[in-house]
């Protein structure tokens, strides 16, 4: 297999971004809804953040991550996202996402709080997370709705003080 490679998001990345948020196995542990328009993607590509960045493995976007930095007496906070193609978990997209997204947050613009809301069953996002130093912090009951029913979710983060 070949490797990943990691890049900032671009606006010509809208398509491929839309196509893997709508993958079945993606939108079951995000927040996502069903049907991700493209003009949605651009849009929330166009989301001002500290960082936007893709995943890619032979020219495809397999993965993307953003950190949103907080403001005022929170600058020196962020909060993360990450998506990873069905078809290429467990195969080193994550940890290279979170690495050069990590890397960002402590080394380029010193946040010393990085935190996430993960459903409580994504055990593979819950693992990734915890190998980088994520700590559950709470659980939030009934929080998320998918497939009509009611699950949990977990904030985590991890303090560089």
């Amino acid at each position: 297999m070949s490797t990943v490679s990691i890049r900032a998001r671009e606006e010509s990345d809208a398509a491929a971004i839309a196509a893997l948020i709508n993958l079945p196995g993606v939108r079951h542990g995000t927040l996502r809804v069903p049907f991700v328009s493209v003009d949605f993607a651009r849009t929330w590509i166009g989301h001002p953040c500290a960082a936007a960045l893709v995943a890619e493995r032979d020219a495809h976007v397999i993965g993307t991550t953003a950190l949103t930095r907080g403001s005022g007496r929170q600058a020196h906070t962020g909060s993360i996202l990450l998506f990873v193609h069905e078809d290429h978990t467990n195969a080193g997209v994550g940890h290279a996402l979170m690495t050069a997204v990590l890397d960002l947050a402590d080394n380029w613009l010193g946040l010393n709080r990085v935190s996430l809301t993960v459903n409580a069953d994504n055990d593979r996002a819950i693992h990734l997370y915890r190998k980088f130093g994520f700590e559950t912090e709470g659980v939030l009951r009934g929080d998320v709705l998918r497939d009509g029913v009611f699950i949990d979710s977990l904030t985590m983060a991890r303090l560089r003080l």
